[in-house]
C-alpha cells in the first residue's frame, strides 16, 4: 500500500486547527499539482518544517486540515554536520544523506583545501538550491523537522559552550564514546574536511581549543560519505535509532 505524499509547506501549523484552510503559494500548488500530480480531494500529511504536522486534502488549490497538528520535539543532544564545501554538487548528495539520517543543522565550511569558493553572486543562487535538496530529502524521508544549512563558515568558528566539536581527521582515535562525546553538550558537531582533509594545522588549532579530533574507521571516505558514515554512528550511539 502506497503512503500519504508527505510534503513541506511554507505554511504556519502553530495556529492552525482541524478544518482550517491554508492558501498555498504558487510555489507550493506547482508541487503538488504539477510535480506530484495531486488532484483535488487527494489526501496528504502536510509539515511546516519546525516539527508540525498534520493529515490534510487538497481542495481547490488549498490545504484543508483533516485532524490535529501533531508536534515531534527536537531529540537532546542535536546533531550537526560541518562540511567542508566539496566540488561540483557533491554538497546536494551530502544534504539528501544527512536529512536521511535525522541531522538537525548543517554549516558549510570554507576551509584550507577548499577548492570551491563561493562568490556573493553566486551564494543566493546556491543557498536556494541547497534549500530545495534539504525540503525534499525530508520530504522523502518524512521528517516533519527541516534543517537548516548555514555558511560557508570557518572552522575556527565552530564550538560553542554547549556543543562538543569532533574534526574527522586520519589517524586519530575512533568516535568516543556516547558518554565521552554527550556530558553536558546540546549539540554534537562533526566536522567533516574537504577531498584531502583538514590540513594538521587546522585539527591542531581545532584541538586546542578544544574539539577532539576523531577517525571514521579504517577506509579512506570520500568527503560527500564521510558525513554520513559518523552521523549513522553517533544517532545509533546516541540512541536516535532505538524503538
Amino acid at each position: 500500500m502506497s503512503l500519504t505524499p508527505f510534503v513541506h509547506l511554507d505554511v504556519d501549523l502553530d495556529v492552525a486547527a482541524g478544518g482550517e484552510r491554508i492558501d498555498l503559494s504558487p510555489a507550493d500548488r506547482h508541487h503538488l499539482a504539477t510535480v506530484l500530480r495531486l488532484g483535488s480531494g487527494a489526501p496528504v500529511e502536510v509539515a511546516d518544517g519546525r516539527g508540525g504536522s498534520a493529515p490534510a486534502a487538497l481542495i481547490d488549490g488549498a490545504i484543508e486540515l483533516a485532524g490535529p497538528v501533531s508536534w515531534l520535539p527536537h531529540p537532546r543532544p542535536q546533531l550537526v554536520l560541518a562540511q567542508a564545501l566539496p566540488k561540483g554538487r557533491k554538497l546536494d548528495e551530502v544534504l539528501r544523506q544527512a536529512c536521511e539520517l535525522g541531522v538537525d543543522e548543517v554549516r558549510v565550511l570554507d576551509t584550507a583545501r577548499s577548492v570551491v569558493r563561493l562568490d556573493a553572486g553566486k551564494l543566493d543562487r546556491v543557498r536556494r538550491r541547497w534549500e530545495a535538496v534539504v525540503r525534499s530529502a525530508c520530504e522523502q524521508a518524512r521528517r516533519p523537522h527541516r534543517p537548516s544549512v548555514l555558511g560557508p563558515l570557518a572552522l575556527e568558528r565552530l564550538g560553542r559552550d554547549d556543543e562538543v566539536l569532533l574534526v574527522a581527521h586520519p589517524g586519530a582515535p575512533g568516535l568516543p564514546t556516547v558518554a565521552e562525546a554527550v556530558t553536558g553538550a546540546e549539540r554534537l558537531v562533526l566536522a567533516v574536511g574537504p577531498e584531502g582533509g583538514f590540513t594538521d594545522e587546522e585539527v591542531a588549532d581545532a584541538v586546542a581549543a578544544g574539539a577532539l579530533a576523531v577517525g571514521l574507521g579504517p577506509s579512506v571516505l570520500r568527503t560527500e560519505h564521510a558525513g554520513a558514515a559518523g552521523l549513522a554512528v553517533l544517532a545509533a550511539g546516541i540512541g536516535r535509532w532505538g524503538s
